[in-house]
């Protein structure tokens, strides 16, 4: 057997130190802490972002790796969330309504599913665009409800069949084969002006979540949302252009 270094293992600990903030947001919701329960689940977003860049940084991606990212995933973007928005907006909402947000739990399952057969390599080969949008994203969008009431926009709970048509298109987003934008192409480097600008952009980012946390991540959901036709345009126009360069080639 293999011996662990541990650089090979400094990706794992950040992926079970972001199951930890998905058991919190759970123990969260069922205490009634929403607004703790919400901040756990981001932070567990960007551990799952964290363990990805230091896996590829260390060149210690594994088998392992990727089913423990996998399971956690499933937890910390899948259940936790689900659970959060049945407590806290769709509880005393009828039958319909409650299976609705809990099927979300199902089409994570099945993406991750997915996933992991690799049925998405198959189906797009692009590095710039996910089949279907992620689990994180799916998660932080049906998540965007609660945020609204925090702000005082009780839409959610006041029309819960409203609510529930939109938790189930962004449950089907999750298993669709619609294109979305990865953002796997960036990459840092300091010298370069555009990650400069980069840096800045996440610099007064984090400023408005420490001054707005509810605004600034209703806003970037609402942004994620409007990034959906523009990704499948772009998708489109990708295409178009490599069919063109092989039949170029071809002539």
């Amino acid at each position: 057997m293999n011996k662990l270094s541990f650089r090979s293992i400094i990706p794992n600990i950040t992926t079970l130190i972001g199951l930890c903030f998905g058991i919190l947001a759970i123990c969260f919701a069922l205490s009634g802490q929403f607004q703790l329960s919400v901040i756990c689940i981001l932070m567990a977003s960007i551990c799952d972002v964290l363990d990805g860049r230091l896996s590829r940084f260390l060149k210690s991606e594994s088998k392992l790796g990727a089913e423990l990212d996998s399971l956690a995933d499933f937890l910390n973007f899948g259940i936790a969330p689900s659970i959060l928005i049945y407590i806290s907006l769709m509880q005393n909402a009828g039958l319909i309504e409650r299976i609705a947000v809990l099927s979300f739990i199902v089409f994570s399952c099945l993406r991750l599913a997915r996933f992991n057969a690799d049925i998405d390599g198959k189906i797009n080969k692009s590095t710039n665009f996910f089949t279907g949008i992620p689990t994180p994203a799916g998660a932080g969008l049906i998540l965007l409800p609660l945020i609204h009431s925090f702000l005082g926009f009780n839409w959610a709970y006041e029309t819960p069949i409203i609510a529930s048509i939109y938790f189930l298109i962004i449950g089907s987003l999750l298993v669709s084969k619609v294109p979305t934008f990865s953002g796997k192409q960036i990459r840092f480097q300091l010298k370069k002006f555009k990650d400069l600008k980069i840096i800045v952009c996440v610099f007064l980012f984090v400023i408005c979540m420490i001054n707005s946390p509810w605004i600034t991540l209703s806003l970037v959901g609402l942004s994620y949302i409007v990034s959906i036709p523009l990704s499948i345009r772009a998708w489109i126009n990708e295409k178009d252009l490599d069919k063109n360069s092989s039949d170029t080639l071809e002539i």
